[in-house]
């Protein structure tokens, strides 16, 4: 009898069948609790949480928004039809980018949010080699802390000033957005950067200290990204350093929450003002 037969009769006796998934689409469901290799198997193909794969049209007219237009138009609705037209696509597109997401009272364009999702997302991505990965190379080859932080960093430079207040000021507004996916993918972020270098790892309650002094510094070094008009962004650089250094390395992650929160507050409130200004 073939499969297909004794499956039919399972179901018409409306017996419960056992079949099996491919063990690679169980792990794919899973976030682990430290990165592993399975989580990045066929990866150029789809990076979660994106729901569509990097040979897509809408993969293609967001990166291409994120190269060309974002740096003159920050992330706007504007930057992306420019794509659409440059890339010779129909206008409807921009409904179809923007299909996962829901419009909310500050995030107009459900495109929109994909497109900042987007950067978040593919960036941290790329910012760990498929070598590190797979674990391929040597020890002494393995980056630190403070390289892989200040790489990410880097990766927002070609942006510009304009699109970096437009992109932190709007992950600054409390929203759908904020809560789904600018939180989750900083904390993956953290993750991914303590665990593919060389800091010593820890499963207690360190795991969360550590990671949390991490996402604090990484978000205090865009805020004065922001800021910053020094060349090439030298002082954000060596802001980050310094402040790396005094939360990681000195062990005050707790008696700098005070003087992140303010901080926080008081340069996100100057972001969304600007932002709400405009609607």
């Amino acid at each position: 009898m073939s499969k297909r037969m004794m499956l039919n009769r399972c179901l018409n006796a409306g017996l419960k069948t056992t079949t099996r998934l491919p063990q690679l689409s169980k792990l794919s469901l899973i976030r682990f609790y430290h990165p592993i290799s399975t989580e990045y198997d066929n990866s150029e193909a789809l990076l979660e949480p994106l729901e569509y794969k990097m040979d897509s049209v809408q993969s293609k007219i967001l990166s291409h928004c994120i190269k060309e237009k974002v740096p003159h138009y920050g992330f706007t609705e504007k930057a992306l039809v420019s794509s659409i037209n440059d890339l010779g696509y129909d206008s409807t597109m921009l409904s179809i980018i923007g299909s996962p997401n829901s419009p909310s009272i500050f995030h107009s364009s459900p495109a929109v949010m994909e497109l900042l999702k987007y950067n978040l997302v593919t960036k941290r991505y790329n910012l760990i080699t498929a070598e590190l990965r797979e674990g391929l190379v040597n020890k002494q080859d393995i980056p630190s802390l403070e390289t892989l932080l200040i790489q990410r960093l880097k990766m927002d430079k070609q942006l510009g000033p304009k699109a970096l207040k437009s992109l932190m000021g709007q992950l600054s507004i409390p929203s759908q957005l904020l809560m789904e996916v600018a939180l989750p993918e900083l904390f993956r972020l953290s993750d991914d950067i303590i665990y593919f270098s060389k800091e010593k790892d820890h499963t207690d309650m360190a795991w969360y200290t550590k990671r949390l002094g991490l996402s604090l510094t990484y978000v205090t070094s865009k805020l004065f990204m922001t800021q910053d008009k020094s060349v090439d962004y030298e002082d954000t650089i060596e802001f980050a350093k310094w402040k790396l250094n005094k939360v990681m390395n000195l062990g005050d992650y707790y008696n700098n929450v005070e003087e992140y929160a303010w901080y926080t507050v008081m340069t996100s409130f100057n972001l969304i003002k600007s932002q709400i200004s405009k609607y």
